[in-house]
């Protein structure tokens, strides 16, 4: 099993720090979130992190689509058994709650990667100083638009 490079043992450390549920696996890092998603990190050789969404063991598109076919197949075979009785309407509600369940994964992962970047650029930008070029001067000063609430009849003309 391979170690964790410096860039990802950092990050894993500062996302202990923070709380987050960290898990190494040899050359990624899983951060844990609830209803059985995670988020893995790897780290590419050409210094970039890569960011994967899990729902279980699959990836979370994946994921959606195993709830999807299954939901799918139970009502099909709940209203080919029984028709459209009381059975068949509760697979569906189950089917659509199944559905919701996988929404909120979306919401979970998604703000978990959106943290991560977040991590990611305030840790790059950190140890990457700007430049006195990039920065702009104190005194310098913005262009501003400014509109005259008066009606347009009276507005001067030379303005």
């Amino acid at each position: 099993m391979k170690s964790l490079d410096s860039e990802l043992e950092a990050l894993s450390d500062e996302l202990e720090r923070l709380d987050y549920v960290v898990v190494k696996h040899g050359e990624w890092v899983c951060v844990r979130l609830p209803l059985v998603s995670s988020v893995r990190i790897h780290h590419t050789s050409d210094g970039h992190f890569r960011f994967v969404p899990q729902v279980g063991p699959f990836r979370r598109s994946g994921g959606l689509f195993f709830t999807s076919a299954i939901s799918a197949a139970a009502v099909i075979a709940s209203a080919i058994a029984y028709g459209t009785a009381p059975l068949t309407i509760i697979v569906a509600f189950l089917g659509a709650i199944a559905l919701t369940h996988d929404a909120c994964r979306f919401v979970l992962t998604e703000g978990c990667l959106t943290r991560l970047q977040q991590l990611v650029e305030t840790r790059a930008s950190t140890r990457q100083p700007l430049s006195t070029v990039d920065r702009p001067s104190l005194a310098e000063t913005a262009q501003y638009s400014f509109i005259d609430p008066r009606p347009a009849d009276q507005v001067p003309l030379g303005r």
